[in-house]
């Protein structure tokens, strides 16, 4: 290996010899005399030696001659290798090790951008893994080619549309998700508020459900179902998707999994929670909600029978197994975690809990009640003491004896160190993790610690609850005027957010203006 150079020249100029003036990212020298700058990434010199042996025994390093055929080339600078030619490889293992979301998109991602799809989602995937790296190195030449790179997918983007088969066009709901983790990552755009949402709504509806029977297209649409439910919670608003055909013509090929089922049940939440705002629709609401709690109830036993001894209870390191009848009662509910046998498990009991903070929030609602804060008597502490002591031979709450949020919101946020775990390293597609599950979680987590117990502390060990109000906040039922609506730019009013990019602004209105013939 060489001595690296010291002077700060740009490559071009250090191989012509000549005194740069280190402008960058290109000196204007190079330019001025029509040589392509090089730029001013340090290369990788290599030299080959080899081992010679002394008359006295000893032997030394030395350099190996090329041949004299060679002789001509030797007269050159010496090869260096430029570290630009791994940027793509380098960049996407920044993303995925550094990204505080990266383990809950990964397996979605990866799917998104094999040789079955588009080549156009590669081209994303590049885009918001140089912007990334980028913004983190602080490379405003790495972050330029993100963007460019992004302006070329929209531009392509737009020309793909007129492709007649429905069943190309479906394929572009993938690329639509990368788009929106672009705009996630790059534009900070509030995770409550899914860009891009209504390019996938028009492109849905344009293919009809029976597109999605194919096999291949089947987990693009669980992912955009759930991407399409974040948007309707945090807007507090039906969800088209909650119709028979949605949930019925896409899986006449092939049979519904627990997922499936699951979320069968959760569509139909977002349409209640609009409805029971208003006092005179309450009554009809307690209907549907009695019967969507039988409805996951039976869901509940019917994954206990198919996956009982798929999961663990694990002590939280840090945190001491607490007296049952001494400690505080939230900090004994997240004294542990939940690993399970695959993150596809994982992710459905985090899911069943959502669903069933957010009915048992719907339902306080129309009983009058906060759906925000939960007081507990001394009998209902009891009761929640009573089940985290059988819990330690159950690891999983029973169907049926969740009777407060917190038990729900405890247990769905104990799935989240083995999900950030497994999905870092699963090689098979699942459906994409939207901000929702965990936000209601977190929500309903947050109004019920902070009286007594530092939430903060908790939540530390993860880092997607590095920004939580802009990525969490409105995950929650709400009657007065609903917060998760707030600054979000409704695409059928034509509002914007205050201080959104205008890269934003420019992509949302690509979205609005997809017209499908």
């Amino acid at each position: 290996m060489g001595r690296q150079p010291t002077s700060g020249y740009c490559q071009t100029c250090r191989r012509r010899r000549v005194k740069c003036d280190k402008t960058r990212p290109e000196c204007k020298r190079c330019a001025a005399s029509g040589h392509t700058c090089g730029g001013y990434v340090l290369p990788l010199r290599v030299h080959a030696f080899g081992v010679q042996s002394e008359t006295d025994g000893t032997q030394r390093l030395v350099s190996i001659q090329r041949p004299s055929s060679l002789a001509k080339l030797a007269s050159r600078p010496p090869l260096e290798l430029d570290f630009r030619v791994f940027e793509e490889e380098i960049s996407a293992s920044h993303f995925f090790n550094t990204f505080n979301w990266a383990p809950f998109w990964r397996p979605a991602m990866l799917a998104a951008t094999n040789d079955e799809f588009p080549a156009i989602n590669k081209l994303c995937f590049r885009a918001i893994s140089y912007g990334y790296m980028g913004l983190g190195r602080r490379d405003q030449a790495l972050q330029a080619k993100g963007r460019q790179l992004y302006g070329q997918v929209l531009t392509e983007f737009q020309s793909l549309l007129r492709q007649p088969p429905k069943a190309e066009l479906a394929k572009l709901g993938f690329t639509i998700v990368l788009m929106g983790i672009y705009e996630f990552v790059m534009n900070n755009i509030m995770g409550r508020a899914p860009p891009h949402h209504v390019g996938i709504i028009r492109i849905l509806q344009h293919c009809g459900p029976e597109t999605y029977q194919d096999e291949r297209l089947l987990d693009l649409f669980r992912s955009c179902r759930a991407l399409l439910l974040c948007q309707s919670l945090c807007r507090q608003s039906r969800c088209f998707l909650e119709e028979t055909p949605w949930k019925t013509i896409p899986w006449q090929r092939a049979p519904k999994t627990f997922e499936d089922r699951l979320m069968d049940i959760f569509v139909d939440l977002p349409g209640i929670a609009e409805a029971v705002v208003v006092p005179t629709n309450r009554a009809a609401c307690l209907e549907k909600i009695d019967a969507l709690s039988i409805a996951l109830n039976d869901w509940r036993w019917n994954w206990q029978c198919a996956n009982s001894g798929s999961v663990r209870q694990v002590h939280n390191e840090g945190m001491e197994e607490g007296d049952i009848t001494s400690t505080p009662l939230m900090e004994l509910i997240l004294q542990a975690s939940l690993e399970f046998d695959s993150p596809r498990l994982a992710l459905d009991i985090l899911l069943y809990n959502a669903a069933l903070v957010y009915l048992m929030q719907i339902r306080s609602v129309a009983n009058g009640q906060d759906p925000r804060h939960e007081p507990l008597s001394p009998d209902d502490e009891g009761y929640i003491r009573q089940q985290i002591a059988l819990s330690r031979h159950n690891p999983l709450l029973l169907p049926g004896t969740v009777k407060f949020r917190c038990q729900a919101a405890a247990e769905g946020f104990m799935t989240l160190s083995c999900i950030r775990r497994l999905m870092a390293t699963t090689p098979t597609a699942v459906t994409v993790v939207t901000p929702a599950t965990i936000g209601i979680v977190y929500c309903a987590l947050r109004d019920q610690l902070q009286l007594d117990f530092d939430f903060s502390r908790l939540v530390s060990q993860f880092p997607i609850f590095q920004d939580p109000q802009r990525v969490f906040a409105g995950y929650f039922v709400s009657v007065d005027g609903s917060p998760g609506r707030q600054n979000y730019c409704d695409a059928g009013n034509g509002t914007e957010e205050e201080g959104e990019t205008i890269s934003w602004k420019q992509t949302n209105r690509l979205s609005r203006r997809l017209t499908l013939q």
